[in-house]
């Protein structure tokens, strides 16, 4: 249902969803006080007023711990991104300790996926990525080191370490194809609900401009972080979507300061 609002700017999806969420609970709240206004009595206000202040702490309780938890989602691939670009350092250290022509080529092909992944954005990860050109260079990568010939003990165990360093960072490439763009959390439906609820149960509180404005701001910022806990849902997709900051660290100085 939201899934346009990864296709356009940041600034557009937070304004769409915020007008939506706060049209909707001005209407909730007009329509429904004009057919039951007339019939709430005294008894009615106590239980709707109740009612209204545990909606509102529940929706609230809600999107906070699908906003920590979505925000985990996105450590979780920033972390794993780290770690990659950490392994492949120490890749080049040991080809750089190599020195081999075959080591080079190594180290060069290294660095094209490093670009790959860069330039990519995720694109491939999320539409083809068991066959993506950066997916395609890391196995070519690791098949070169695997081909690779030693003269002695020692490079036969850097060979050794250096296809266990290359093994890690395909496992933490998976991570990324694993967390490609999922559906909408069924949580965001379970929020469109309560919002509901928690709008007619303000109807038995007098309604006037003031009172209107009050529940528009709160409508409002719940929006907010509806959008936010939407957009986090899906760290490889719209206007969220993690960057690659540590392969661009790697590629503006570590990688080039290992093929000099």
């Amino acid at each position: 249902m939201l899934n346009f609002l990864l296709d356009i700017s940041f600034w557009e999806g937070l304004v769409l969803l915020t007008l939506f969420v706060s049209g909707a609970g001005i209407a909730v709240v007009l329509v429904v006080k004009k057919f039951l206004g007339p019939k709430i009595s005294k008894q009615h206000e106590k239980i709707g007023r109740l009612l209204f202040r545990v909606t509102a702490g529940l929706i609230a309780l809600l999107l906070s711990l699908s906003f920590a938890n979505e925000r985990v989602g996105q450590s979780k691939i920033i972390d794993s991104l780290e770690e990659e670009a950490s392994m492949i350092v120490n890749s080049m250290l040991i080809l750089d300790n190599i020195g081999t022509d075959e080591a080079v080529s190594i180290q060069t092909n290294l660095a094209e996926y490093v670009r790959l992944t860069m330039s990519d954005e995720w694109k491939a990860t999320n539409s083809n990525p068991y066959f993506s050109d950066a997916t395609n260079k890391l196995a070519e990568v690791y098949f070169m080191a695997f081909r690779m010939n030693s003269t002695d003990k020692e490079e036969e165990l850097l060979k050794i370490k250096l296809l266990d360093h290359l093994s890690e960072v395909m496992r933490l490439m998976q991570v990324r194809i694993y967390s490609e763009n999922i559906p909408m959390p069924y949580l965001i439906y379970i929020l469109f609900v309560g919002l509901l609820f928690m709008w007619i149960f303000y109807t038995v509180y007098k309604i006037d401009v003031i009172s209107l404005s009050f529940i528009t701001l709160y409508n409002i910022f719940i929006g907010i972080l509806i959008y936010f806990v939407f957009a986090m849902s899906n760290p490889l997709v719209g206007p969220l979507k993690i960057k690659a900051h540590s392969f661009e660290i790697l590629h503006s100085k570590g990688i080039e300061k290992a093929l000099k």
